[in-house]
């Protein structure tokens, strides 16, 4: 079962299929662009005095893409968190300069000190990142940025949202789902606003904070990705078999 927005569902449902799997699929978030004049006029400031444009999701990169009007100078790069916000990139801004392999936000903020490159005195990089993320995102990549004397900052262009409770909850038993995809903390709450588990879920996380949000609302996890994204989250289902 898969519990993200609906047209994340749907990406992962067709991929899903083409591997002879059968897909239920529950949305327990929805995305919110943060469309405010406030916020275009910082985005676009912001934009203008990065050397660096980095994004964590493909959600940032259409939020980005919707919001920001004007041309990116020439010498702005791109960085994105994997292959997913990668193609994003490149499909919506025209270019991607640095696509993350390791798929986290440590791994990238790791990838992203290599490749601005700090010479052997260790003095500090004068390049300037603009990280263009959720709302409700971690503080991961700032923080493994700000040790690394990397100059940052931060623009909060949307936001993801539970499902809000219905009075008329959706029985689990009903769904008839092997297995539980829950790839965020606020799927864990869209899917308990959303299910009436009433039996045992087979819970497969995607990371340690979705995790602890399953386990803060009295839940079991039955398996966690070792790696994000969907291949991970299928890696660790298999595990359980």
């Amino acid at each position: 079962m898969l519990t993200r927005s609906a047209e994340d569902c749907a990406d992962w449902a067709g991929r899903l299929e083409a591997l002879g799997l059968e897909p239920v699929t529950l949305p327990c978030i929805a995305c919110e662009i943060l469309d405010m004049p406030a916020l275009k006029r910082t985005l676009t400031d912001e934009a203008r005095k990065a050397d660096w444009l980095v994004f964590t999701s493909r959600r940032g990169v259409e939020a980005f893409a919707a919001l920001h009007d004007a041309p990116l100078p020439a010498g702005t790069r791109i960085a994105a968190v994997g292959k997913a916000t990668a193609a994003a990139a490149r499909a919506l801004l025209g270019r991607i300069d640095l696509s993350g392999r390791g798929g986290t936000a440590a791994a990238l903020a790791d990838e992203l000190q290599s490749a601005i490159g700090r010479g052997a005195t260790g003095r500090r990089s004068p390049d300037r990142l603009l990280l263009v993320v959720a709302e409700n995102a971690g503080s991961t990549l700032e923080e493994k940025l700000e040790r690394a004397g990397i100059s940052r900052s931060r623009v909060n262009i949307y936001r993801t949202v539970p499902k809000p409770p219905t009075r008329a909850k959706t029985a689990l038993s009903s769904l008839a789902a092997d297995g539980i995809f829950l790839a965020s903390p606020t799927a864990v709450t869209g899917f308990v606003n959303r299910v009436e588990i009433d039996v045992r879920p087979k819970l497969i996380t995607i990371g340690p904070s979705t995790t602890a949000a399953v386990r803060a609302r009295g839940l079991d996890v039955a398996a966690e990705a070792r790696a994000p994204g969907l291949e991970g989250l299928l890696e660790a289902m298999q595990c359980l078999s």
